[in-house]
């Protein structure tokens, strides 16, 4: 690590680095000190926010078990576990931590050793380590730091920004996520979320609010509001840093997935399938109190993590319309134009060259009065061998009856292959036969219900944070 020279003070402004978390920390400072760029952030405001974030971790500090503030303690011990204010033998005295604390951010002293910044590169003469670095240092372990040194070299901005990390992070009570994204704008709308969302935890305490939407589904809201029409990457960050052993998760979309949701929007059957999605995702306890938010699990889906499987929207579309007889019609429709327009974006795949399969399916289904062969079909609709034979059986049958045989070879090699690419187009078939026997007037799902929730009609705007009313986010 390299001296740096330097004659006086170091200004030590807020710039926005590459790294996930100090990334996440200057914008919310720069949110916090009602900027839209971190570039405005000037010294006078940076010191207003650094007050502001003292005046909270003390607060944290001598709070009460059971307070909001407490819960904000519970954060801050998750982030900074070996630090003065959320040690367990902390003083309770509010002077002494509030000095405790300012003495963290004073400007960096060069009358010894400076530094380049490990995340910024201006000059620095403070070193940090794990007492108030998130993510940093495992207890496995024994020396990461660089040769000959007590720590890593922060300047004056990044100390603040990852103080002020908790803020524009989705907060647990034991984690943190942050976002990164091609488009700052998604990255600034994500923090402001979080901003609000932490006041809350601070006055109510995580018991005292409402169940809220996840990391995933406030990403895809910033998607839709700020990246329509320049498609962009996201990646969220999370993890916790607490005394046991630090993790990370990395979980993202891929660029497609904004255009998706760009025009998801724009399609009624596209944002009523959504809706019923979310509907039938959510899940409430024996209290009746929210346990798994819809509008999270739903956007979840659109989200790939590392080492896990990919392409789970349309999957997941297939697996809930299993049982035709608990599925009403609207929602049939919605979903079918989900599955086909994820196709179309995320793969350049036209769906309506599946239809001659389709065709053929249907007639073979429709020969018959009752439900036999659709069930056949049904089994047969997750492997390519048992559909290939499926096929066969269906085509040879319409030719001995007279009936024309529509299945193009070309299009067989796609949907009976092994692997992903076999069943995203089986999943799209699968969709298109049920809508081709409806046009044939071939009865095989629930009615669409009488009320406004299953009667098909669009009541207005979709949101993919779950708050379809306009309410600011909670």
């Amino acid at each position: 690590m390299g001296q740096v020279s330097v004659t006086q003070a170091p200004a030590s402004s807020l710039l926005l680095t590459e790294h996930p978390l100090q990334r996440c920390g200057a914008w919310a400072v720069t949110v916090l000190a009602d900027r839209e760029r971190v570039e405005q952030v000037t010294t006078e405001l940076l010191d207003s926010v650094t007050a502001r974030i003292i005046e909270n971790v003390v607060e944290a500090a001598v709070a009460r078990q059971g307070s909001g503030a407490y819960d904000w303690w519970k954060v801050l011990f998750a982030l900074y576990p070996n630090s003065k204010p959320t040690h367990a033998k902390r003083g309770k005295d509010r002077t002494a931590l509030r000095e405790e604390m300012a003495r963290l951010f004073v400007l960096d002293d060069v009358s010894g050793p400076v530094w380049a910044c490990t995340f910024c590169g201006q000059p620095s003469g403070v070193l940090w380590a794990k007492a108030t670095l998130p993510m940093f240092d495992s207890i496995r372990a024994v020396n990461t730091l660089p040769p000959a040194t007590a720590g890593w070299p922060v300047c004056r901005g990044c100390r603040v920004a990852l103080w002020a990390l908790p803020y524009g992070a989705w907060l647990t009570a034991g984690s943190a996520t942050v976002l990164t994204c091609d488009n700052p704008q998604v990255e600034r709308q994500f923090v402001r979320r979080n901003i609000q969302r932490a006041d809350r935890i601070r006055q109510f305490g995580f018991d005292g609010m409402p169940a809220t939407a996840g990391p995933e589904a406030v990403t895809l809201e910033a998607l839709r509001e700020h990246a329509s029409d320049a498609p962009v990457a996201t990646n969220l960050w999370m993890f916790k840093n607490d005394n046991q052993e630090p993790w990370l998760l990395v979980s993202g979309t891929r660029t497609g997935v904004a255009r998706f949701v760009h025009l998801l929007m724009a399609d009624p059957d596209c944002r009523r399938g959504w809706r019923d999605l979310r509907r039938a995702l959510a899940r409430r306890d024996r209290q009746g109190k929210a346990a798994v938010d819809g509008a999270t699990a739903a956007a979840r889906l659109l989200f790939d993590r590392e080492g896990g499987q990919s392409d789970r929207l349309p999957m997941e579309l297939w697996a809930r319309s299993a049982d035709l007889e608990k599925v009403p019609r609207h929602t049939l429709v919605g979903w079918r134009a989900l599955c086909r327009l994820y196709v179309e974006v995320m793969f350049e795949m036209d769906p309506d060259r599946i239809k001659p399969v389709a065709e053929l399916l249907a007639g073979w289904i429709a020969q018959e009065s009752h439900r036999g062969r659709f069930n056949l079909y049904r089994r047969a609709a997750g492997s390519g061998y048992e559909l290939h034979k499926l096929l066969i059986t269906a085509g040879a049958r319409l030719y001995l009856d007279g009936k024309e045989r529509h299945v193009v070879p070309e299009v067989l090699g796609d949907l009976l292959a092994n692997g992903s690419q076999g069943w995203r187009e089986r999943t799209v078939l699968f969709f298109e036969v049920i809508e081709t026997l409806h046009k044939r007037g071939v009865a095989i799902g629930a009615p669409s219900g009488g009320s406004e929730e299953g009667n098909g009609k669009d009541s207005g705007e979709t949101r993919f944070d779950g708050n379809d009313d306009g309410e600011e986010y909670a």
